[in-house]
């Protein structure tokens, strides 16, 4: 095929100086160079993004490693804060008894002096106002016929420095357990004295009564006397069941 070259002369050298053709092997070199280099850059590139991730996966396992180490010291934290807690409870305690003792002396000494005759005691408990619970009662002794229980009695409120505390015994006289709760209530230590059941029973053909007692415990003697206030308990709240 014969082609005609229709460009001027002066531009025909110009032509040929922009004209490629893939012949002879400079081109073909400059081909292969041209897909090495294309080659090399992706090669290059995938090692770079390999390199890249394996960094994360390690600053993963890293992390990781570290909040797991971090679980541990929180878990240890915890137990150690509930240890110092318990510790804290049992010196509180022990610093409760060991503030009271000297008062429980004179609290259990002044209570022998206002026993009356024809009357003994059988328990003194002692309970927070914050859990105070109504009194059960105290069990008949042996061999004796077992009572209705009587409904059980409405606490009195609690005081805000006093404890709760209920004092059972047994008497062969009503007039003696008068006696005892008119003493208890000149009693610095013991306020707000209730009567909170009586019953009657009998033990080997002798009659006699158990009975409980409710008040509130103070163990500083600073506080007025409570035979001085106004009294609501007495003995003609006395009800034998």
């Amino acid at each position: 095929m014969i082609e005609i070259n229709l460009l001027p002369r002066e531009l025909r050298k110009k032509a040929k100086a922009f004209s490629f053709s893939f012949s002879g092997k400079k081109n073909v070199i400059y081909l292969m160079g041209g897909v090495a280099a294309v080659i090399v850059f992706v090669i290059g590139s995938t090692f770079y993004q390999t390199v890249k991730l394996k960094n994360l996966d390690s600053r993963m396992r890293e992390a990781q490693a570290r909040t797991e180490k971090l679980k541990k010291d929180i878990q240890l934290v915890d137990a150690l804060t509930e240890l110092k807690d318990k510790l804290l409870q049992r010196m509180n305690a022990i610093e409760s008894l060991d503030r009271n003792r000297s008062a429980w002396i004179d609290i259990l000494q002044d209570l022998s002096q206002r026993i009356p005759e024809y009357l003994w005691l059988s328990a003194f408990k002692e309970i927070p106002l914050a859990v105070a619970t109504p009194p059960t009662g105290t069990p008949n002794p042996p061999g004796t016929p077992t009572a209705a229980a009587p409904p059980p009695p409405v606490n009195p409120s609690p005081t805000p420095s006093g404890r709760k505390v209920t004092i059972a015994g047994y008497t062969y006289s009503i007039n003696s357990l008068a006696n005892f709760m008119i003493q208890l209530m000149k009693s610095n230590y013991f306020k707000n004295v209730e009567l909170n059941f009586v019953k009657s029973n009998e033990v080997e053909k002798q009659k006699l009564f158990s009975f409980e007692l409710g008040c509130d415990l103070f163990y500083e003697t600073s506080e007025p006397s409570f035979a001085e206030q106004p009294q609501t308990s007495g003995s003609s709240n006395l009800v034998v069941h």
